[in-house]
């Protein structure tokens, strides 16, 4: 993955990971604030409708009883139920008008929500609600005949709701009348509930409170100054549900811009230190594709210290190269003394035996002297054409050229090598001949041009192509050479010449790619030798492994770009057998 990508893959998820945490620590403080807030108005609630209720109860305890002791209306009504002998449908009617006007006026003045002036037998002879005139209530007849004292909680009628009642009574001479209040806990409720936000209802007898949810928070709140009152307070999670979304669109929107910001500077970061590195990269490869010289770090004291430290391993690396050059030569001389030397020495001791023999028959004037002439000359003839032949192959190896470095077409040179090595009309691309006819084929798949000498390559392939002929020749009637070009993984391409012949002896194999080393009769054993040579040279490599079917295998393998900077020749130039792959 380039680094420009890595950069901002790297500050992107950063970027979102920062985003969410802040986000979601923000977002969870946030709810739990909201939360507490309810639950601290709930509980500025519940001691505000204490304290209410506390202080009406309180008011309403000292309301009524003195209206029964000593208010004028309440002793005439009295007087006139004393006169009617306590039977309400015999009063007055004049007088039960003026009492019908009179509580509803009394209500008003005492802030009372109900008021009822109630006979002894529950007869309601004044109301503020006219419906109630002249109903009997067993409840209110019960009520006046118990003692006065604190409100109480009276449950809501149908359709109605719950109320602190109080009554005093009045009884005399037989005669009972009593004044029975209430003021309704609703608007109360209501009113406390509108400063704290929280919707207060006062909950009736069996009555539960509405269960909470996503939608409210829901508590219940007893009433100690109002024995029997529940209370059920509510809030809306809707401000939560709406404080969360608006939080959840600012999160995200931040999120996006710090993303945007993080990427932006990504890009530029990336740009900054990518293009020094890429010159610093394409320079590298220059120098590796050429002579040594010093590359510039931009960009950097990180990059300054690395093109330092590449110009200080190229230094090296030159100043190595010499050195192994002038080894390489030291021990090529020596090589090539030996192998002169071996090689000489085996067709001087027929030229010394023919010599010493001709010279002891000249000593004894043997006439046998003449015939052993013409056949010792002969002798000694050919083993010196044979040290002229050594020593011109040696020379021809030892003046190899450097190679030439062009852009060259491997496809193109190793067809022109197939076709010259082909029979007459035979089709190099499908490899078609004839039965006793030697068989050359090319298969090839699209590869680039490559950087090789192109006399060097043609030398190298018309060698292994002519040695699988000549091999495959010798023991089989329809003798075949496969070619096969095609790329490699690192900018390398691979050449594959393949036979069906007999493969090399095994014991020849440590010594296959060694001068002079051969199972031909009239073989030098130069030519692999210079093959491997011109390989090596190229920066390449050159192998051998015997087919799984019978048959040499010879692989090679070239670099694009040609030889590197510093070509060191292996220390063991000897070929180690492979396992053995199918053809």
């Amino acid at each position: 993955m380039p680094l420009a990508a890595r950069l901002l893959l790297a500050f992107g998820v950063v970027a979102i990971i920062a985003t969410a945490f802040v986000g979601l620590t923000l977002r969870e403080a946030s709810r739990e604030i909201i939360e507490s807030g309810f639950a601290d108005r709930i509980d500025a609630a519940h001691t505000g409708v204490r304290q209410q209720l506390a202080w009406e109860a309180d008011a309403l305890r000292d309301l009524l009883p003195p209206l029964c002791q000593h208010d004028t209306f309440v002793d005439k009504a009295h007087i006139e139920l004393e006169r009617a002998k306590g039977d309400p449908d015999a009063m007055d009617p004049t007088s039960r008008i003026a009492l019908r006007r009179q509580v509803p006026s009394q209500a008003k003045a005492l802030r009372l929500d109900e008021l009822s002036l109630v006979a002894g037998n529950g007869s309601v002879l004044g109301a503020e609600d006219a419906s109630r005139l002249g109903a009997r209530d067993r409840r209110l007849a019960e009520l006046i005949r118990a003692p006065g004292g604190a409100p109480r909680l009276r449950p809501a009628r149908a359709g109605g709701e719950p109320s602190l009642e109080v009554h005093c009574a009045l009884t005399s001479h037989g005669v009972t009348i009593g004044l029975v209040g209430a003021r309704r806990i609703g608007p109360v409720l209501d009113r406390i509930g509108a400063t704290n936000h929280v919707r207060l209802a006062a909950l009736g007898e069996g009555r539960d409170a509405p269960p909470g949810g996503e939608a409210e928070v829901v508590r219940v709140l007893d009433v100690a100054e109002v024995p029997g009152l529940r209370v059920a307070a509510s809030v809306s999670r809707a401000p939560l549900t709406q404080a969360l979304a608006r939080l959840d669109r600012a999160i995200a929107a931040t999120g996006a811009t710090v993303l945007a910001i993080a990427l932006g500077i990504a890009v530029v970061l990336a740009r900054s230190l990518s293009r020094p590195l890429v010159a610093l990269a394409r320079e590298t490869r220059e120098v590796m594709g050429g002579a040594p010289r010093r590359v510039e770090g931009r960009g950097g004291r990180e990059l300054a210290d690395l093109a330092a430290a590449f110009n200080a391993t190229i230094d090296e690396l030159a100043a190595m190269r010499k050195r192994l050059a002038a080894t390489e030569r030291i021990a090529a001389r020596r090589e090539v003394a030996r192998q002169i030397a071996h090689e000489i020495k085996n067709p001087l001791a027929p030229i010394r035996a023919a010599v010493e023999t001709l010279r002891r028959l000249r000593q004894r004037d043997d006439p046998a002297f003449d015939d052993y002439f013409e056949e010792a000359t002969s002798t000694v003839l050919g083993e010196v054409h044979r040290i002229a032949n050594i020593v011109t192959e040696f020379t021809r190896f030892a003046r190899l050229p450097a190679p030439n470095l062009e852009p060259v077409d491997l496809v193109a040179i190793a067809r022109g090598v197939v076709t010259l090595h082909a029979a007459p009309g035979e089709a190099t691309s499908t490899g078609t001949g004839g039965a006793g006819r030697p068989r050359v084929e090319l298969t090839a798949d699209p590869i680039p041009k490559v950087q090789a000498d192109r006399d060097q390559i043609v030398q190298v392939l018309t060698n292994l192509v002519q040695n699988g002929l000549d091999a495959a020749s010798a023991v089989r009637s329809d003798p075949r050479v496969g070619v096969t070009v095609g790329p490699l993984p690192n900018d390398r391409v691979r050449i594959v010449v393949r036979d069906n012949g007999p493969g090399v002896a095994e014991e020849m194999v440590p010594r296959l790619f060694e001068p002079y080393a051969t199972s031909k009769e009239k073989g030098t054993g130069l030519g692999l030798a210079i093959a491997q040579r011109i390989v090596l040279e190229h920066g390449g490599e050159i192998s051998y492994r015997k087919a799984t079917k019978g048959g040499a295998v010879f692989e090679i393998w070239l670099p694009v770009g040609g030889p590197p900077l510093l070509e060191k020749p292996p220390a063991d130039t000897t070929v180690r057998p492979r396992g053995p792959e199918a053809p």
